[in-house]
């Protein structure tokens, strides 16, 4: 979830979190919607096998920073990248955005 998101309105959207039915509050948290409880989408299913992280990060919309990108994404890109069928079938193109993550600066990917 993004801390300062003006697009998704509440920002717990992110996360699958909502106002209960017919109401503006409270915000539930993402296991205590239907969508969550009635499993409509597996979310339930993935979080109970312990597949689902819930990580915030500073900024607006979709304005991760570089090093919240290499904390919290380039790791599952590496488990992948090692991995020969993945790479074989992947775009070059993907790898040299993958390697540039893992050793360039700090400084927003998408607002300056």
């Amino acid at each position: 979830m993004f801390e300062h998101d003006t697009v998704l309105i509440p920002k717990e959207t992110s996360w699958f979190g909502y106002y209960p039915d017919g109401e503006f509050e409270p915000i539930l948290p993402p296991q205590q919607t239907k969508l969550y409880t009635e499993d409509w989408i597996g979310l339930k299913t993935l979080d109970e096998a312990g597949k689902v992280q819930f990580i915030s990060v500073s900024g607006n919309h979709l304005g991760i920073s570089q090093s919240d990108m290499r904390k919290y994404i380039v790791p599952y890109l590496e488990d992948q990248a090692s991995a020969k069928k993945t790479k074989k079938r992947s775009s070059p193109l993907i790898w040299n955005v993958i390697t540039e993550l893992i050793a360039i600066k700090d400084r927003p990917l998408l607002y300056k």
